[in-house]
């Protein structure tokens, strides 16, 4: 991070129980819904939301603007100027517990996660819990922020809150007859599929900042950022599931986890394996296990070839599955005895 040493950074001047934070894209036909999530939340604390648009192409930071115009106290706003971003931290005009800082990053900073995330770490340091929601999702309970922070801080073992999510196909312009969000199940579960669509998610500041550290996850090729911090925060506590529908996740014909690029979802799912390979270890799940998960692995991948009609690229595949399955299903049943 040798290039963001020397920027002052902006610092929250008092202590918020939430930070909210919303990384976006060239999501300027969404963006307003988002922001109108984070504005309705109901709460007996203040929160801070962290908006970063990534130096959007699309207008989404003139959506911004023009929405802060009319829903911020703009006359008591704080402007800054670093050289990554101007700044402009302001409260909501009618909800006092809203407080929201806008960074209008001047060059995209995708491939520089680290410098990215520098413009969040002050922030941590005063919140006790984060929330993400991205600026194509968007939050439809105004109770959803309040609820988590109640079962989080009436039990200290629980590490990470989530809640079930409507699912709207943009394509078909439908929701899906499907939520998003199962009960969670445990290692066997959460070391075989991510059953947390993370706009749903809250989860404490300090076990951000300790996986950080830890894992280290700017030097890693992964191509997700949620899935292995649920993973990391599961080894240190408890995550509790609530039977809410807070949000709607928004599924995009392309962006990171769909896509109908062959090479796209291939790269998604190599990522995805290698992550539970990496906290498999970390876990120390046993041999067959191991061979559970690679089971799962190929499977997926031998239904990807054959969705796209690569018949030869499947039948590598498939012929693994059997000898796989049958050595790793021992691995299936110690994972689902095993409560941690």
């Amino acid at each position: 991070m040798n290039n963001t040493e020397n920027i002052n950074y902006p610092a929250p001047k008092q202590e918020y129980k939430v930070l909210v934070r919303c990384f976006t894209y060239n999501q300027s036909k969404y963006i307003e819904d988002t922001l109108n999530g984070f504005a309705m939340q109901q709460t007996d604390f203040p929160f801070i939301c962290l908006v970063m648009d990534d130096a959007s192409t699309d207008g989404e930071q003139d959506v911004i603007k023009a929405w802060m115009e009319g829903e911020c106290d703009m006359d008591k706003a704080e402007i800054i100027d670093i050289p990554t971003s101007v700044v402009i931290i302001v409260q909501h005009k009618i909800n006092p517990s809203c407080t929201l800082a806008f960074y209008l990053l001047k060059q995209n900073l995708y491939n520089a996660k680290e410098k990215k995330m520098a413009h969040v770490a002050p922030w941590r340091e005063k919140c006790e819990y984060e929330a993400m929601c991205e600026g194509d999702d968007y939050w439809i309970a105004p109770l959803k922020l309040q609820k988590q922070v109640n079962v989080m801080d009436a039990n200290q073992r629980i590490g990470l809150c989530y809640t079930r999510a409507k699912i709207f196909n943009q394509r078909l312009n439908i929701f899906d007859s499907n939520f998003g969000g199962k009960a969670f199940g445990g290692l066997r579960q959460i070391l075989c599929e991510n059953p947390i669509v993370t706009l749903t998610a809250m989860y404490k500041t300090k076990f951000a900042n300790k996986y950080l550290n830890e894992v280290n996850p700017y030097i890693k090729s992964w191509k997700m950022g949620d899935y292995p911090l649920w993973l990391f925060i599961y080894e240190y506590q408890d995550i509790c599931f609530l039977d809410d529908i807070t949000g709607v996740y928004r599924k995009l014909p392309e962006s990171a986890s769909h896509s109908n690029d062959i090479n796209k979802k291939l790269s998604f799912l190599d990522s995805y394996y290698e992550i539970q390979c990496f906290f498999g270890e970390r876990y120390q799940i046993s041999y067959f296990a191991q061979l559970w998960i690679k089971f799962r692995y190929y499977f997926t991948k031998a239904k990807l070839y054959v969705s796209h009609k690569m018949i030869c690229e499947s039948v590598r595949c498939l012929i693994l599955l059997p000898f796989l399955f049958v050595l790793g299903y021992f691995g299936y049943v110690q994972l689902r005895n095993n409560n941690k």
